[in-house]
């Protein structure tokens, strides 16, 4: 369980603390806390003027850069397939090491344009409405692990054979998420208790934390606080994954590449 903590915790600061480092640097932060601050002291006084010439202030200074993009571009998928390595090994008893989960860039392309794609058929579903976005999110659901299962697998292909394979499984799916709700709202708090017990601690002695400072602490403490719940997670999503397509994780050797079943017609 430590390895699967560890590699949770690995691929959520991978994830979170360049962007605020990155933002810290384009000045970001340091707009977003004037905004946070003009806005406090206007709405001791509104009127619609003030209000309106302070978003017009700050309409193009509250925009995260290209770099930012560029980055959830490229890096979310590779590290999402490294994590689903780690996890599908350790659930068949294979050995792992934390560092897999930088393993998804050596497939890059595959892994960014599989990324990429999902997220676009997700966002296009969700402009219908919520539901068929969260039903596009678990009809894709298991394209990252076929993936992982099958490298030279065409991205076009996981997502057409994790839409087959979740034909009639997208429920007790949404179900399996929804039983790690508690944790997660349990953990989300207890971050926030953490966060706003050492903002009040640092400003009783006389020293105010930037939004720099509490984000960059957010976001280490969270990935530790969230890691254990994460990796819960992600080993129960694999061992749905092998359920779903009908094989026993102890039946791949290390060597085989696994022959999934094909779809019937």
């Amino acid at each position: 369980m430590g390895l699967l903590i560890a590699s949770a915790a690995i691929y959520m600061l991978c994830l979170n603390l360049p962007v605020i480092i990155v933002e810290q640097i384009t000045g970001f932060w340091g707009n977003m806390e004037r905004a946070m601050d003009d806005y406090a002291a206007l709405i001791s006084n509104p009127t619609i003027s003030a209000i309106n010439e302070w978003a017009l202030a700050y309409s193009d200074k509250l925009n995260v850069s290209f770099a930012t993009y560029l980055f959830l571009l490229l890096v979310p998928g590779p590290l999402t397939l490294g994590l689903s390595v780690i996890w599908l090994r350790v659930l068949r008893g294979k050995e792992a090491w934390a560092d897999m989960v930088f393993s998804g860039f050596g497939n890059f392309a595959r892994a960014v344009l599989l990324w990429f794609v999902r997220a676009v058929f997700i966002a296009l579903w969700s402009i219908l409405l919520l539901v068929p976005g969260i039903i596009a999110y678990y009809r894709y659901s298991l394209a990252i692990f076929l993936l992982a299962d099958n490298p030279a697998m065409p991205p076009f292909q996981a997502l057409a054979l994790s839409t087959y394979y979740m034909r009639q499984n997208k429920g007790s799916r949404f179900a399996l998420d929804l039983s790690f709700l508690g944790w997660l709202v349990f953990t989300g708090f207890v971050l926030v208790g953490i966060n706003s017990g050492a903002v009040f601690l640092l400003e009783n002695a006389g020293v105010k934390p930037t939004l720099f400072v509490q984000e960059l602490v957010s976001c280490i403490c969270g990935a530790f606080l969230f890691a254990p719940v994460y990796a819960y997670r992600g080993i129960a999503a694999a061992e749905y994954y092998h359920r779903v397509i009908c094989r026993d994780p102890n039946s791949f050797p290390d060597t085989e590449k696994p022959a999934l079943p094909k779809p019937q017609k």
